[in-house]
């Protein structure tokens, strides 16, 4: 209808001040990387000598592999600006002993003010220590603590894990210590989705090896690949015994989950301990694995009498040297062991006694080939080593993998592309780009787009976006400055993004495949909130499988609230970039579609933001975006609570919290057509008010001097899914409702009439994209005799139409889809029309329609707009059919009220577009088949041509012209095929 169409004119203009707002291999370390962290590792802390440094042997020796778990202090870094010097020096000093490190980073914050500084700490010391070392320990816990709630311990693992990997991608993040006792409470972290944050878990010395035992196997359930570190074991200061109780420990941890084990003891201690270890060099690297001993046929006896139960033993095998070995401990009986055993290539056993240094033959007793060996060896106070291939050399062995491609987990995707995500978050200090924001929508079929473009300057700077808007065009009128500023309409802000790393879980991820993303190969995510209380997102992320970036994302937002009734979105990501190695991704495009309910209907907006010409860290960022504050021009931020406008107070620039709820718009102009004798001149007030009264509540009004139009709209009602609205329409001058036949206009049958009306209307929003709604619609029509009107013919009575109805919407992807059933009932029914030929004006008449529409928009808005529908009913009459005029649903240009069908089929097309970025040119193709059904059921052709033309006029006025010419069948000849308006809007 024309007094919707101007009411949206408001719109237009708010809308167009809103700018876009932008609304993921394995992510653990490789199982190479994990295997190279084992062997035998010492705890020191920065502010005490290194007792490792000096325990190790000056001249070169084979040793295993060595680690130095050193613990640093974050606190430190503000309170001691040494530490990380200190950091420096000590990992130097290991490195040229060639000694892995794994720096321990302590517990976690206890207070919510404390993370900020504690994750700056944390990426400051992985950057200072990048590169030379093998693991960060982060996440310790006492002995003595109660187990932390799991929600906030791993919100904050999974901080510190993003941020250490994204600095330091080859290093192994190891949660703890922990103590081993802690099972239960591990395994809900672990179904809490830790695994794809941390490569492994650090235990504390345990109180009993069985709680070990049950900590390991929940981890070798949950993550098979995950490192254990046990430790810190304290060694006593005598040599001896340091070495036994280290043997000890390292025996019983052999071809477990425990792949590390650290130890603390002097400078003594240690270098004994060093001694016995270099004598096991090849048994304490981490590549034993468990022999089965039945399938073995593995039998220890003395005297006869088996003992293989009751001796503490292993047997193992070597996945590097691929040799076989039997660990056993006969306490403190003297007495030599027979062992009976079948080892394939067991060639020259030797028995070594890793304390002693020593090897001992073993008498071995001659079998038959192809039977077990036996073998006698002597016992010792302490564990003794059986090595079966002591004396082979050169030995080779074929193996056969073969490997299957196998899709990470969703969670492992995941905790990669924040890795990644934080690492580009680091580098990118702040950039500035141009963003290109384009909006359109219809406000019905029959009426133009609506296109508005505004450039923009955009200034980013560590999560602080603020852009400044460098012109405004609407429909082809083009502002650079001084343009009116408007009320900003906008969705609920979604403060938790999908893929982001918060406290609690907003999100619930799944795996849907592999697909191709401009080229790049892509794992598919689909994510769905977690609870339905707020405003979040649904929708699917495609995640670059090299990179982890993300590539594009599809979301609908859930829950909003407001005028927004539906949000869906789409963003892709470009590379844009490189900085200090690493490749920056920003958003490139992004396409909106959003419902807004304006003056009591669903209004479908369609956006898209382009962003180009990024420069990433300028040197004179800081300069630009003074010189933009210090302008005149419209700026904006994006805040926590949505876009805002920058305004500026004085000299300087403030976010302006006082938001503007309405704004207003002057129309004057005129209607040429048919159904009136003469022009209808229009002038008057356009109004958009967002907070009517204060009250949440929102008016629409046009006040065109002749006529009234309106709409009270409140929306958030019961539970948040209904809104209501009354409707009010009021003509004050006289249309002609003639009557027409072949030979042109029966003038004795003309009628005038005066049409008022109101509506309550109430809708439900059922998803996001479909929405019933109920109406109800009182209209009286007020009849007059013209002058033309036949002394004997019997004009309608004056009289009341109550309305009631059901309607359905479903718009989505710029698709719109809508129907409406109509039940009616005067409240007088009396005859009318000619004497001796009065018709029966019925009491209750029905109607329905149904139509689709599509926007197709290309270039630099050239729009092409098609719509499809069909109008139907029962019981209709003269004056209950279907019309054609400004104030109809079924307009076509140049059409004018006085045709009418009781049914109608129709196609509407437009094309419009923008002359010289000066000039909005629409051009209007309408065809239409209907039939009167109180003639002869013809179904009868009517097409409609219109043109018009939309320009920037002086003081920031908007002048438009429609033009429609149109061809009437014959049954209509002299109902005219002009219509003409001319409007003149001006925004105040």
């Amino acid at each position: 209808m024309m007094w919707r169409r101007l009411i949206l004119l408001g719109l237009a203009t708010v809308l167009a001040s809103a700018p876009a707002a932008s609304a993921a291999e394995s992510a653990q370390a490789p199982a190479a990387a994990r295997a190279s962290l084992a062997g035998i590792a010492v705890d020191e802390t920065l502010d005490a000598p290194s007792n490792l440094l000096a325990a190790l042997p000056r001249s070169p020796a084979v040793m295993p592999p060595l680690v130095a778990r050193i613990g640093f202090d974050l606190n430190s870094i503000t309170t001691r600006g040494s530490s990380l010097a200190d950091l420096d020096n000590r990992l130097s000093a290991y490195k040229d002993r060639q000694v892995s490190v794994v720096v321990n980073l302590g517990g976690l914050p206890g207070r919510d003010d404390q993370v900020d500084a504690w994750q700056q700490a944390i990426r400051a010391v992985a950057e200072r220590a990048r590169g030379k070392v093998a693991a960060y320990q982060i996440g310790a816990l006492g002995a003595a603590d109660a187990a932390p709630a799991i929600d906030r311990y791993l919100f904050l693992l999974k901080l510190a894990s993003v941020q250490l990997r994204s600095v330091d991608a080859d290093a192994l993040v190891l949660e703890g210590s922990v103590p081993s006792s802690l099972d239960d409470w591990q395994v809900r972290l672990y179904a809490a989705g830790a695994a794809p944050y941390i490569d492994g878990i650090a235990l504390t010395e345990p109180a009993s090896r069985a709680s070990v035992e049950r900590m390991t196997q929940v981890v070798e359930r949950q993550d098979p690949t995950a490192v254990v570190v046990l430790g810190p074991i304290a060694l006593p200061d005598a040599a001896d015994a340091a070495s036994s109780r280290f043997l000890d420990t390292q025996m019983q941890s052999l071809a477990t989950a425990v792949r590390v084990i650290s130890y603390t003891g002097s400078a003594t201690s240690l270098g004994a301990v060093l001694t016995v270890a270099a004598r096991g060099a090849d048994l304490f690297g981490g590549n034993l694995v468990t022999v089965d001993e039945r399938a073995a046929g593995l039998r220890l006896s003395r005297g006869g009498v088996d003992v293989t139960a009751s001796t503490p033993h292993r047997l193992l095998f070597s996945t590097s040297t691929f040799a076989t070995f039997l660990f056993y401990d006969s306490g403190r009986n003297p007495t030599p062991f027979d062992v009976v055993v079948s080892i394939r290539d067991a060639t020259a056993p030797q028995v070594r006694d890793l304390l002693a240094g020593a090897s001992i033959k073993p008498v071995r007793v001659q079998t038959p080939e192809g039977a077990p060996i036996s073998l006698t060896v002597p016992a010792a106070a302490h564990w003794l080593v059986l090595d079966f291939n002591g004396a082979a050399v050169d030995r080779f062995t074929e193996s056969a993998e073969v490997k299957k491609d196998a899709l990470p987990s969703v969670e492992e995707i995941i905790a990669r592309h924040q890795r990644t995500q934080a690492a580009q978050d680091a580098a990118l200090v702040h950039y500035t780009a141009h963003m290109r924001l384009a909006q359109h929508f219809h406000p019905s079929p029959s009426e133009p787009a609506w296109n508005i473009v505004t450039e923009n300057r955009v200034f980013f700077e560590k999560g602080v976006v603020e852009w400044e808007e460098l012109s405004f065009s609407l429909n082809g009128a083009t502002w650079t400055a001084n343009r009116p500023t408007f009320p900003l309409v906008q969705p609920e802000k979604v403060l938790s993004l999908p893929l982001d790393l918060r406290l609690g879980q907003d999100y619930k991820y799944r795996l849907d495949g592999l697909e191709t993303v401009a080229g790049r190969p892509a794992y598919v995510v689909h994510f769905d909130p977690v609870g339905t209380g707020r405003a979040l997102f649904r929708g699917t992320v495609w995640i670059d499988r090299q990179e982890f970036v993300r590539l594009k994302v599809q979301a609908v937002e859930t829950h909003l609230t407001g005028v927004v009734v539906s949000n869906d979105e789409t963003h892709t990501f470009s590379r844009v970039g490189v900085i200090d190695g690493k490749s920056i991704w920003l958003l490139e495009r992004q396409t909106s579609k959003q419902m807004f309910l304006v003056a009591g209907r669903t209004l479908l907006v369609e956006r898209e933001a382009r962003v180009a010409d990024v420069v990433l860290n300028p040197p004179d960022f800081e300069g630009e975006r003074t010189e933009a504050r210090a302008g005149s021009r419209i700026m904006y931020r994006d805040t926590a609570q949505g876009l805002r406008y920058l305004v500026k107070r004085g000299e300087t620039r403030v976010v302006s919290e006082q938001m503007t709820s309405s704004t207003k718009a002057l129309a004057f102009g005129a209607q040429i057509d048919p159904s009136f004798d003469q022009p209808l001149p229009l002038g008057g007030l356009d109004v958009i008010d967002f907070n009517f009264l204060n009250k949440d509540m929102q008016l629409a009004l046009l006040f065109a001097g002749v006529f009234a139009a309106g709409n009270v709209q409140r929306a958030n009602l019961w539970g948040g899914r209904f809104d209501a609205s009354v409707d009010f329409f009021g003509l004050a001058v006289k249309s002609n409702d003639s009557l027409f036949d072949a030979q042109g206009e029966q003038a004795g049958q003309r009628v005038d009439r005066v049409p008022v009306s109101t509506g309550f209307n109430v809708g439900f929003q059922a998803t996001a994209f479909q929405k019933l709604t109920a109406h109800y619609e009182l209209k009286y029509d007020l009849y007059f005799r013209d002058e033309k009107t036949s002394q004997d013919f019997t004009i309608p009575a004056s009289t009341g139409t109550h309305g009631v109805g059901a309607g359905y919407e479903y718009r989505r992807g710029g698709y719109s889809l809508v129907g409406n059933l109509m039940a009616h009932r005067r409240t007088s029914a009396e005859s009318w029309g000619p004497a001796g030929n009065l018709q029966p004006s019925p009491a209750s008449f029905t109607t329905y329609d149904l139509g689709g529409s599509k926007d197709f928009i290309f270039a630099t808005f050239h729009t092409i707009h098609l719509n499809g529908a069909y109008f139907g009913g029962d019981r209709l009459d003269r004056f209950s059919m279907y019309q054609f005029g400004f104030f109809d649903a079924a307009r076509m240009h140049g059409v004018p009220s006085a045709v009418r069908f009781g049914e109608l089929a129709m196609f509407r097309g437009s094309y419009s577009f923008n002359l010289f970025n000066q000039y909005r040119v629409d051009l209007f193709v309408d065809h239409a088949r209907g039939k009167d059904t109180s003639r002869d059921n013809t179904w009868l052709p009517v097409t409609g041509f219109g043109l018009g033309l939309n320009l920037r006029t002086p003081r920031s006025t908007v002048l438009r012209v429609d033009l429609g010419k149109s061809l009437l069948p014959d049954a209509y000849r002299g109902a005219g095929s002009t219509v003409v308006q001319i409007m003149l809007l001006k925004p105040l």
